[in-house]
């Protein structure tokens, strides 16, 4: 199966890539060598495919070439297939504002040329929640391996793919006790978070499109973000940038560690929302790119990363 796909004008597929620790997140893969982005989307609860993700020669288009899904499936396989290509690379956003203030700002005049701020994303607001959960005090090596250990254990499994798994859907975990999913994906205490939030989607207490309209207030989603076990202050900024709402900063050690040896103090919450006040709505971005260009700085261009190099090393 084969999808073409057009770009928006403000897009650049290996900076929409390559900016967020996400690309080497299961079921994700980048390839440096061909530059193509492969992963495996679920189709439902049972069937999932894998997915090869490409730019154009000239950049215009994606090209998307899925495994043949079955012939009377084809159809509902193609959408799913483009609906999770769009949401995880952000299609439909318009970063131009953004773009028009780093111009002005000498140390992001980069990041407009090559179009930054499309971070990667899951396919699921599902597995965006789990992988953030996921990054709470741990190192990024550890959040690597416990993302692959439930993909591999509890992923949707392809069909003639033995080995390809796409991201466990909320139906897949439910019933499995918190016990099960900490010993078997070494999950610790996030086992327990995790198991609760599959049976609160699956059974339908919790909705997670609500929690995704765009239309809503950023506090309102933001504080029942919050209300997710689990989900703190941190987590829930982070899961507002996924959910493309950057008026937040994701006040994490790695952040306080990166202004501190920017800067030779320690900052306090409050300082660091002072830091970047002046970009709203797009504090998030403007401090992304400035954590981001860190680690290329220290490990080379992002889109020459392997994920078993440097891609589970990148805070290092």
């Amino acid at each position: 199966m084969r999808l073409t796909m057009r770009l928006p004008p403000d897009f650049a597929f290996q900076t929409a890539v390559c900016s967020h620790g996400f690309f080497v997140l299961a079921p994700n893969r980048w390839d440096p060598t061909r530059q193509a982005l492969q992963t495996v989307v679920a189709l439902d609860d049972v069937q999932a495919v894998v997915v090869d993700v490409r730019a154009s020669r000239d950049g215009a288009k994606l090209n998307v070439v899925a495994d043949s899904a079955r012939a009377e499936t084809a159809d509902a396989s193609r959408a799913a297939i483009r609906h999770a290509v769009r949401r995880m690379l952000r299609l439909d956003e318009d970063l131009s504002p953004f773009h028009r203030m780093c111009r002005r700002v000498p140390g992001h005049r980069a990041a407009a040329r090559c179009r930054f701020g499309r971070l990667l994303r899951g396919a699921s607001l599902f597995e965006d929640i789990v992988k953030v959960i996921c990054t709470c005090n741990v190192t990024w090596r550890q959040t690597v391996r416990m993302v692959a250990n439930l993909v591999d254990t509890f992923g949707v499994p392809c069909a003639g793919e033995p080995g390809q798994r796409g991201f466990p859907t909320p139906q897949r975990l439910a019933g499995i006790s918190a016990a099960e999913l900490r010993r078997r994906c070494s999950l610790g205490y996030r086992g327990d978070y995790i198991a609760e939030l599959a049976d609160r989607v699956a059974g339908g207490e919790l909705n997670l499109d609500v929690l995704a309209d765009a239309t809503r207030p950023t506090d309102t989603l933001a504080r029942e973000l919050r209300q997710i076990r689990g989900v703190g202050d941190y987590a829930a900024a982070h899961l507002c940038m996924l959910l493309g709402r950057y008026e937040r900063l994701a006040v994490d050690t790695e952040m306080v560690r990166f202004v501190e040896q920017r800067t030779g103090r320690r900052p306090s919450p409050a300082a660091l929302r002072r830091m970047y006040n002046h970009w709203h709505p797009y504090e998030f971005l403007a401090y992304w790119w400035e954590l981001w260009t860190g680690y290329t700085d220290r490990h080379g261009p992002s889109h020459e990363w392997t994920v078993a190099g440097v891609g589970r090393r990148i805070t290092q």
